[in-house]
């Protein structure tokens, strides 16, 4: 009993016990555009990019297709991010967006959707595997990608921030 009796004035003693130092400045308020919200300082730009079906080259082993994304500078390839999301649609009462690359497996069939970045220019990627063999088949109908370019933020900073995996986490942020 006497045990708790100490532990109670120890606590107790412990939280009514305040630090006091000198005040530090104050931080920004969020109104001068340093937060991004005004659209001043953001330093995200977002597209929509549709590929048809005539637009992809390959064959068994799997398709690419290229779109030309200017925004993609060398600051951007260099020290910023890009991400990209597929418009998923096969029924019209439920679109996403999924971010890639992506890999979807039934079984023995595989598909895997990516991407490669480059100054300028991005390749978009399909392949498909049936029974463990390359077998990819010409896209037939229309792709649409969301392409999101951050300057200024790598990757590893920008998990660190927000859910990727999310395009309106994503555009909330910035």
């Amino acid at each position: 009993m006497k045990r708790v009796f100490y532990l109670t004035v120890l606590l107790f003693g412990m939280f009514s016990y305040s630090c006091v130092g000198p005040r530090g400045e104050d931080g920004f308020d969020g109104l001068d555009g340093r937060d991004g919200r005004d659209g001043q300082d953001a330093n995200v730009g977002v597209a929509i990019y549709d590929i048809e079906p005539q637009e992809w080259s390959g064959e068994l082993d799997g398709y690419v297709a290229t779109i030309t994304v200017p925004e993609i500078t060398e600051d951007v390839y260099y020290e910023g991010a890009v991400l990209v999301y597929l418009l998923r649609d096969e029924n019209t009462n439920y679109k996403n967006f999924i971010q890639l690359p992506y890999t979807y497996i039934d079984n023995n069939y595989a598909e895997y959707l990516d991407f490669d970045v480059y100054i300028g220019e991005i390749d978009m990627h399909i392949r498909e595997v049936i029974n463990g063999e390359n077998s990819t088949s010409a896209p037939d109908g229309l792709y649409s990608y969301k392409v999101v370019v951050i300057e200024g933020y790598t990757l590893a900073a920008l998990q660190n921030m927000t859910d990727i995996s999310d395009v309106q986490n994503v555009l909330e942020l910035f």
